[in-house]
């Protein structure tokens, strides 16, 4: 009786939990399409949208060009 009891307790936890995870990801959901409907307002919008590819081309070749002087003076840096 008592792993019988012991399961129960542990399936009754495990269903709240997952019935508290589908809530908030349920409201988490519905928060984020509200911000995103109401982001999404033209020109406002594009130009985020340009700031951050820029941004990102700019870390990517930041990257790029750090990688390529410690390919060429790793032979000098050992």
């Amino acid at each position: 009786m008592s792993v019988l009891h012991h399961l129960h307790r542990n399936a009754t936890t495990a269903l709240l939990l997952l019935s508290a995870w589908i809530t908030l990801a349920r409201q988490n959901a519905q928060q984020r399409w509200g911000h995103a409907r109401f982001d999404d307002t033209g020109s406002e919008s594009t130009e985020k949208a340009v700031l951050t590819a820029i941004g990102l081309a700019a870390a990517l070749g930041l990257g790029a060009a750090i990688t390529a002087v410690v390919q060429k003076y790793q032979g000098q840096i050992h």
